[in-house]
């Protein structure tokens, strides 16, 4: 699916956090989603030193949606930055694409390459997800 101008505000909505806010290690993934009603809302990971423990940048922006009283998902990306200027776009880990589709089993995740990003809807990325 083609991206919308909107589309592409995102992406730099998730290279700004993703500038902003990076700390090696710790703070290198950035998300940006957009509601429903146009709210945009981002986030950034949080990992952990002594283990395993993280928050992705998906689940940082959807608390922080979530915390403003919206639940309408609409579109979501995440981006990884080195701290110099530097943006890969990422495909949601699988925990994320699960929750993702619990706030909308058709909200669009942007994907690709910064050069190619394309629009799935998030159940093409997690098929057949049991919705019962």
């Amino acid at each position: 699916m083609e991206l919308s101008k909107e589309d592409y505000e995102l992406i730099e909505r998730a290279k700004q956090i993703a500038d902003d806010l990076h700390f090696d290690d710790l703070h290198e993934v950035a998300a940006a989603l957009r509601t429903a009603s146009g709210d945009i809302f981002g986030g950034i990971h949080i990992e952990a030193r002594v283990g395993f423990a993280d928050v992705c940048g998906e689940v940082a922006a959807l608390c922080n949606m979530v915390s403003a009283g919206q639940r309408e998902l609409d579109t979501i990306v995440a981006i990884w930055g080195d701290g110099h200027g530097n943006h890969w776009l990422l495909a949601p880990c699988g925990r994320c694409r699960e929750l993702i589709s619990d706030f909308n089993r058709d909200a669009m995740v942007i994907v690709g390459s910064l050069d190619a990003p394309q629009k799935v809807s998030v159940s093409e990325l997690l098929p057949m997800k049991d919705y019962s």
